[in-house]
């Protein structure tokens, strides 16, 4: 009997302090301060939104079905929509949006769990009466990463082609006549924090635009990968395992950008790109058995490029929520045996659908944290911890996660977080 309590104790611990976290993470949410205005109207939802209705002044959720459509989604952002009018001064509104989010994680508690998205709040002041407001939507509206298409994934894998064959300096391209070099001009700012950091990513003598239909222009600007390498000059005899879905591009454009820098005596042996299955239904997508990974030597700029396009082309879909990151690492550790680290340039957006396989891997895993500008995906704090590697985001190092203590808090960036029962947790305050 003795044994038996000692075994469940971990248990309810781990289901207290969930349900604890869940708990503040509603509260935290309620108290967002709300965005105002007129009337939100649902004509002019996109293609990647979605919206749960409710009725006025409940919590009740209309069409439970309706969480079929994001079961697979990356979500970017959850608003929660509501009138401002009262019909009673004794009204709480607070408590009524708490109620509608404990109803929405009853719905979609996955989405609780990986907090990576957006919230807002916003109160539509055109109702003047109940009568008013119940013609007016409430409820939650999902913003979600779209779908890639053969031809936007063709439109990207073109643009970093273009992009880095522009930067190659060598004889043949300067004697081509139909190849403009690029000149590099990757400018940087002291922070007093981080060191310098690099604002702009790169300057051509003729600009290539970036794809219009990209869901996020400002990822252009992002860094992350630039500056991780400038800080990590150290990391040695490593492949590069990059994930090469769709909404990855500005950042496979970053990894050309480094390699073109380094000299032949570069540490990086190979590189391993991943599309999580070759087009593959996502219904017959098995962890370890997904496919669409590619490996190439680190023979040449151009020769690993042309490999990173053939991945991206061969891939579709986009937009999922989980990746093959996992079964990536571990082809590209059994066919670099001699190296000391792997680098994974991975989307901080999506998880990943191998997790359960960590401890295959046998190399400290350096994670390049993609979109990570607000939480950091705990899986990936995980598998830095699991295999002795370490997290590193636009501004930030991560290290020494492999001896982390139970009961441990800390920060990244301004976001907190606790590791208890060998897990990592979010904290909302």
């Amino acid at each position: 009997m003795k044994s038996y309590t000692m075994k469940w104790i971990p248990f309810f611990v781990l289901f207290f302090l969930v349900n604890k976290c869940f708990s503040n993470q509603i509260e935290y949410l309620a108290n967002t301060n709300a965005i105002e205005r007129v009337e939100f109207k649902l004509n002019e939802l996109t293609l990647n939104q979605l919206a749960i209705a409710m009725p006025f002044a409940k919590e009740l959720i209309l069409n439970p079905e309706q969480k079929k459509a994001l079961t697979e989604k990356a979500i970017i952002k959850v608003e929660l929509v509501y009138t401002k009018h009262r019909t009673s001064p004794l009204f709480d509104q607070k408590k009524l949006n708490i109620d509608r989010l404990k109803e929405l994680q009853k719905l979609l508690p996955v989405v609780f769990e990986n907090p990576l998205w957006d919230f807002e709040l916003i109160s539509q002041t055109k109702g003047r009466s109940r009568e008013d407001c119940k013609k007016m939507f409430h409820g939650f509206v999902f913003t979600f990463r779209p779908n890639s298409t053969k031809e936007t994934l063709q439109l990207e894998a073109e643009y970093i082609q273009r992009l880095v064959l522009q930067s190659i300096k060598n004889d043949s391209l300067k004697n081509s006549s139909n190849k403009l070099e690029l000149i590099a001009d990757i400018k940087t700012r002291w922070d007093n924090r981080v060191g310098y950091v690099h604002d702009t990513i790169w300057k051509e003598e003729e600009e290539v635009p970036v794809p219009h239909f990209f869901y996020d222009q400002s990822l252009y600007q992002d860094s992350t990968v630039l500056n991780s390498f400038s800080r990590n000059k150290k990391w040695n005899n490593f492949i590069v395992v990059t994930d090469v879905t769709g909404s990855m591009s500005p950042y496979i454009a970053q990894v050309f950008m480094w390699l073109r820098e380094q000299t032949k005596e570069t540490s990086a042996q190979g590189f391993v790109f991943f599309n999580d299955g070759d087009n593959k239904p996502s219904n017959r997508k098995k962890p370890l058995e997904t496919e669409g990974v590619y490996v190439v030597n680190n023979n040449s700029t151009e020769e690993v490029m042309l490999m990173a396009a053939k991945c991206m082309k061969k891939g579709s879909g986009g937009g999922e929520n989980l990746e093959n990151d996992i079964e990536a690492i571990l082809l590209g550790q059994n066919q670099y045996k001699e190296i000391d680290e792997v680098v994974l340039v991975a989307d901080n957006r999506e998880s990943m659908r191998d997790y359960k396989f960590i401890e295959k891997i046998k190399k400290p895993v350096r994670i390049i944290l993609c979109g990570s500008d607000k939480r950091v995906n705990i899986q990936y704090l995980d598998l830095a911890r699991q295999t002795k590697g370490s997290v590193h985001t636009k501004v930030n190092d991560i290290l020494n996660l492999d001896s982390i203590e139970n009961g441990a808090h800390f920060f990244i960036g301004e976001f907190e977080y606790l590791f208890e029962n060998n897990q990592f947790h979010y904290l909302y305050n």
